[in-house]
């Protein structure tokens, strides 16, 4: 089997991406999630950075979900609830899917992750998202794992560098929110590189 056949064989939703860390559940978002999403997407001090407004009414949770679903069916995305004690804690997420441009092999994704403000300072977003880029890698056949946070959002940072990230370089004024311009940090990893952060670990 060739690479390219391998990335059409995805897990079956949504039992095959359940995964699970020393203190978390990890599994593909489904529309039984809404309402705890909710209630942590409603926040609007969760969202300063992030690329989505604060969720007003549920119904926008309910859509949002409705596309994330879609999206990991066609394996354009892939997105997962973190649970902690049975509660939802966050979502971790594996976007903008990249198998091909043109006649170029890619393979690659970005990972974007959130923890709910209550449930931040405890490590959830480092043990979750380690966890999903090692799916990423060995069950998607990703090839490149690329992940961002803004210069101004520190605490993001130190989970990318946690996780094993690779510096490479800064992005000048890279997006706009509430009129006000914000760097970007980019980091990769490449799936050799996650063998070698494992084997160090």
């Amino acid at each position: 089997m060739n690479e390219s056949d391998e990335t059409n064989c995805l897990p079956s939703y949504p039992e095959g991406y359940r995964l699970e860390t020393s203190r978390l559940l990890l599994r593909a978002i489904t529309d039984k999630d809404a309402k705890e999403l909710w209630t942590l997407m409603s926040d609007r001090r969760l969202s300063t950075f992030l690329a989505w407004e604060p969720h007003q009414l549920l119904r926008e949770t309910e859509e949002m979900i409705r596309l994330l679903v879609a999206a990991q069916q066609t394996g354009k995305g892939f997105h997962w609830v973190a649970i902690h004690a049975e509660k939802v804690v966050g979502l971790i997420s594996l976007i903008d899917v990249r198998r091909k441009h043109r006649c170029w092999t890619l393979n690659r994704s970005e990972l974007a992750y959130w923890i709910g403000l209550t449930y931040q300072g405890n490590g959830f977003a480092t043990e979750a998202a380690a966890s999903v880029i090692e799916f990423g890698f060995t069950r998607l056949h990703l090839h490149k794992i690329l992940v961002y946070h803004a210069t101004d959002n520190p605490p993001s940072g130190r989970t990318i560098e946690k996780l094993g990230f690779r510096f490479v370089g800064e992005e000048k004024e890279a997006f706009q929110k509430d009129s006000v311009w914000h760097n970007l940090r980019h980091f990769e990893m490449l799936a050799t590189e996650m063998l070698q952060v494992t084997s160090t670990s």
